[in-house]
């Protein structure tokens, strides 16, 4: 007697003589046939082939000539270059399929007949299943569309309630693929059938260039995470869903959201509005979408981030919020905040004025807007971002503060500097005095004062500060000088050991031989070419620009002819713009690629002598945009 399984309206036959060859044979004839056929795949597809022909073996209810096809022609997809077409569907008659080896013999066929016969044959097994279809008295069988919801057996309104009908569902799906989307369709089956059969609760579709989900997902998945696809909609979610993660897709809407959803995440998408929220949410990320309001917060939601929006305003904040992030938005105020905050950024909005802060308050952040003060500021705050505002004036700082940015202001003057403070930017204010603090910050400290008006006396001060032998203090960068107040010189070894590694204990300090050097003609120059270099974007940004320099010094110091030849254009290296230090170094680099030549260093280096050539020529070029500006 025949021993039937399936979803009950797709039955597949198994015969006896099948169940007794699976309960004696030692090798599944997947494997035999893997054995053979497995050097066609490269080690990252073997995995996903041997699923395949695993399935091609044994075969799911409801398995129609259309998937037989989609998974020989999946395992050609997965072939390395030339070894494809060793797999063949068609090659003696539309229902014939095989795959040959190295020597062209057949290691694995399927043969479908019109009654509904699918025969297996593999190195020496051989199996027949049979597929009916079967449909009710006076209902005739329907094809379904793309993202239908089951089998014709299957109404569209009723949830699977077996796995092999989830199958079906999700079958039909992957048979429905648009030209381009079957391989990511047949990944994600086998993701919801690996989610279904060993109860894994993470659903993860991956890029897998979707336009739509299948109506059903794993009942029982807790987390469904959907990134970088094409989905415009998406069906009725699970119920047990506690995270949601849904990333750059083009949806604009999201369906009804599970009573017990603990986490949304919603990101890069052209959503304009969001359902109502579960009462249980924790945490909403919606940023760099479109949202233009946002619907009431739930009491429990710890954390909320909606940068890159159109928001006007916020809600009424829930009391137990601690982060919020709501930069990149229009909004003009802000609701009054909550007791428990302890992060805020709303950068880049029209903000003219801040609420109370609350007390617990760490970090805030409020560049680019149009604040002329702040609001008294938390005791327990360690960092301060308020940047590109209009303030004239900061109140008393938090002791324990360790980052204070608030360049391109206003500011005449700073307060009293906290001192565990270890970052301070205040370029480009109107400060003409400093604080006898900032003497006090540690040798980690790291300050900015470019583009201010400080006094004549205050730069001269901080000059001798921080060129006395033994100083221990801060970083200090205030090329700050106009024309009535010049810039002077640090000796020439002060500039240079700035540059250099330290030596180590017992070890001559690598900046002494430049003692000498300093005497030299425009050696000041080249001191405050040093230092000006120290200001730009190379090395604030390029990890590898300190040690080029000093490798560069390095041989400047063993050459007096180049060294005489680079400090002369020092003179030159003066101006304000970063563009032209830069340019200032590129044509001292220029004159030792020169000097080199001159020397004979390329003479048996044909190769080098084209490098060098190429450099110049390189420099050349950004010599002309520098000399554009």
């Amino acid at each position: 007697m025949p021993f039937h399984v399936g979803s009950g309206c797709l039955p597949a036959t198994i015969s006896n003589s099948r169940i007794y060859r699976i309960a004696w044979s030692d090798t599944p004839p997947e494997m035999s046939s893997w054995e053979k056929s497995k050097e066609f795949f490269c080690s990252t597809h073997q995995t996903e082939a041997l699923e395949c022909i695993w399935t091609i073996c044994h075969p799911p209810a409801g398995t129609t000539r259309e998937d037989v096809v989609s998974r020989f022609e999946l395992l050609r997809t997965l072939a390395y270059t030339g070894w494809e077409e060793n797999i063949h569907s068609g090659l003696h008659g539309e229902n014939y399929f095989c795959i040959l080896d190295e020597d062209s013999q057949e290691i694995l066929s399927v043969t479908l007949d019109d009654a509904g016969n699918y025969t297996v044959n593999c190195q020496g097994y051989s199996e027949t299943h049979h597929f009916t279809m079967e449909t009710e008295p006076g209902v005739e069988r329907t094809e379904h569309a793309e993202g239908a919801s089951g089998t014709s057996c299957l109404p569209a309104t009723t949830a699977p309630q077996t796995a092999a009908e989830y199958d079906a569902v999700w079958s039909a799906w992957q048979r429905a693929a648009p030209e381009g989307e079957a391989r990511g369709r047949a990944a994600v089956v086998r993701k919801m059938r690996d989610c279904l059969n060993n109860g894994n609760p993470v659903l993860n579709v991956g890029a897998a260039g979707l336009t739509t989900l299948p109506d059903h997902l794993p009942p029982h998945i807790t987390t469904l995470i959907i990134p970088d696809n094409n989905l415009t909609r998406l069906s009725t979610l699970p119920a047990g869903l506690q995270e949601l993660i849904f990333a750059g897709n083009q949806l604009p809407s999201l369906p009804a959201l599970p009573s017990g959803l603990r986490e949304l995440i919603v990101v890069e998408s052209p959503l304009t509005s969001l359902p109502e929220l579960p009462s249980g949410l924790c945490k909403l990320w919606a940023f760099n979408n479109q949202l233009a309001s946002l619907p009431k917060l739930p009491p429990g939601l710890r954390e909320l981030s909606v940068d890159g929006n159109l928001l006007p305003s916020l809600p009424a904040l829930p009391s137990g919020l601690q982060s919020l992030s709501a930069s990149h938005n229009q909004m003009a105020s802000l609701p009054t905040l909550p007791p428990g905050l302890e992060e805020l950024s709303v950068d880049d909005n029209q903000l003219a004025s801040l609420p109370a802060l609350p007390l617990r308050l760490q970090k805030l952040s409020v560049s680019y807007n149009l604040l002329t003060h702040l609001s008294a500021l938390p005791p327990g705050l360690q960092s301060l971002w308020a940047t590109n505002n209009r303030l004239t004036s900061l109140s008393a700082l938090p002791p324990g503060l360790e980052e204070l940015v608030v360049f391109d202001n206003q500011l005449p003057s700073l307060p009293a500097l906290p001192p565990g403070l270890r970052t301070l930017r205040a370029s480009n204010n109107r400060l003409t005095r400093l604080p006898e603090s900032i003497t006090g910050l540690s040798s980690e400290a790291t300050v900015h004062l470019e583009g201010n008006l400080l006094s004549e006396r205050t730069l001269q001060t901080m000059q001798n500060l921080t060129s006395a032998p033994g100083y221990s203090g801060p970083r200090i960068r205030f090329d700050m000088a106009g024309p009535s107040v010049p810039r002077e010189a640090r000796a020439l070894h002060l500039a240079v050991a700035d540059w250099l590694m330290p030596a180590r204990e017992g070890e001559p300090d690598p900046a002494d031989r430049w003692h000498v050097s300093g005497q030299e003609d425009n050696a000041a120059a080249f001191s405050l070419f040093l230092d000006r270099l120290r200001e730009t974007e190379n090395f604030e940004k390029d990890p590898g620009f300190k040690a080029q320099i000093s490798s560069w010094l390095a041989l400047l110091a063993e050459d007096d002819v180049l060294r005489a030849k680079t400090f002369a254009m020092a003179t030159e290296a003066t101006s304000s713009c970063q563009d032209r230090i830069t340019l200032a170094l590129h044509q001292m680099k220029n004159v030792q690629l020169v000097h080199n030549a001159e020397k004979g260093v390329y003479d048996n280096n044909l190769p080098g002598l084209v490098s060098t050539g190429r450099e110049m020529f390189r420099m050349e070029m950004l010599e002309r945009i520098a000399l554009e500006k």
